[in-house]
C-alpha cells in the first residue's frame, strides 16, 4: 500500500512524543538487564527517526552498544534523515529497509527475529486488511521473550484524507479474534491516552505470554486471517452506518456551531476513508 499524501513524518529532536516516551521506557527496562548482551529492535514505519532522535538522552552508551536497530519505512527520503542520526548513536548495528508496510515480512531476512518491535502512528494509514497482516507477521517475528508495542490515535489533530483511525475497542476485537483462533488465553487490553489535541491507544504484546510455538502460529495463519476478515467487515459496517447517520443529521438540520462544523468535516473525512476501505476489500 502506498503512503497517504496527507500524512507526514514528524521530525523535531527537541520534542519527544508520549508514544515514543512509552516505547523508550520499555526499551530502557530491557537493556538494563545485565544478562542482555545484544538486543534486536525493529522499528516499523520509522519515518524520519523521531523515536531514535531521543536515544542519546534516554539510553547510556553501554545500552546503545547492545542495540541492533532495523528501521523500516516506505519512504526512502524519510529514512535518509533517520540514518544520519543513527550513525551518531554508537549502536551495535543499524540498517534501513524499504517497502510497503504490510509486506515487511518479505523484505526482512528470513528467520530473523526481534526482541522489540515498534509500530507507532501507523495503523490509521493502512487499510484494515494490511494492518491485520502486519500484526500477524510481527507476531511471528518476535523472539521467545520479544515484545510488540503498537500505538495510534483514535482521532487525528489534522484529518488525513483516506486515514481511518481505529478505536481502542475495535483494535481489541481485531487482535483478540486472532488469539482466540490461535487457542491461547492471552488477550490484549488496550490502554487509552487522552492528549490535549487527540485521544490515543496503545497495545503491548509479550511473546512469552502466548503459549504457542511459531509452527502453531504458522499453521493457523489462514484461519486467523479469515476470522480477522470477518471482524474487519463487521467493524467497517458498523462505522459506516454510524457515520452515514451523522451525515444525514447534518444534511437535514445543518451545522449551527463551530463544533458542528468541525464534526461535519470529520464525518466527511471518515465517510471517504470507510468507503475507500470497503472498496479495497472487494
Amino acid at each position: 500500500m502506498s503512503s497517504l499524501a496527507d500524512s507526514d513524518a514528524t521530525h523535531d529532536i527537541r520534542r519527544i512524543l508520549p508514544q515514543h516516551q512509552s516505547a523508550l521506557t520499555l526499551l530502557n527496562g530491557k537493556l538494563q538487564n545485565p544478562a542482555v548482551k545484544s538486543f534486536q529492535w525493529l522499528d516499523l514505519a520509522c519515518g524520519k527517526g523521531q523515536i531514535i532522535s531521543q536515544l542519546g538522552e534516554n539510553l547510556s552508551v553501554k545500552q546503545r552498544n547492545k542495540l541492533s536497530y532495523v528501521g523500516y519505512d516506505i519512504n526512502v527520503e524519510h529514512t535518509r534523515t533517520a540514518e544520519r542520526m543513527a550513525d551518531t548513536l554508537n549502536l551495535a548495528h543499524y540498517e534501513f529497509l524499504h517497502g510497503d508496510m504490510a509486506n515487511f515480512n518479505d523484505i526482512i531476512k528470513p528467520g530473523e527475529q526481534f526482541d522489540f518491535i515498534t509500530c507507532t502512528n501507523t495503523a490509521h494509514e493502512l487499510h484494515p486488511g494490511a494492518f491485520a497482516r502486519l500484526f500477524l507477521s510481527a507476531l511471528r517475528r518476535l523472539s521467545p521473550s520479544g515484545e510488540f508495542f503498537i500505538y495510534d490515535m483514535e482521532s487525528l489533530t489534522k484529518p488525513e484524507l483516506g486515514a481511518l483511525p481505529w478505536r481502542s475497542v475495535e483494535i481489541a476485537a481485531l487482535l483478540n479474534s486472532a488469539f482466540e483462533v490461535l487457542g491461547t488465553d492471552f488477550r490484549v487490553e488496550p490502554s487509552g491516552w487522552s492528549h490535549t489535541t487527540c485521544k490515543g491507544w496503545s497495545v503491548t504484546i509479550q511473546r512469552e505470554y502466548i503459549d504457542k510455538t511459531d509452527a502453531q502460529i504458522n499453521e493457523t495463519q489462514k484461519q486467523i486471517s479469515d476470522r480477522q476478515d470477518i471482524e474487519i467487515d463487521r467493524i467497517l459496517s458498523e462505522r459506516f452506518v454510524e457515520c452515514n447517520r451523522m451525515l444525514e443529521t447534518f444534511c437535514r438540520f445543518g451545522a449551527d456551531t463551530a463544533d458542528d462544523v468541525s464534526a461535519r468535516s470529520l464525518a466527511l473525512y471518515e465517510f471517504w476513508a470507510l468507503h475507500r476501505a470497503k472498496e479495497m476489500r472487494k
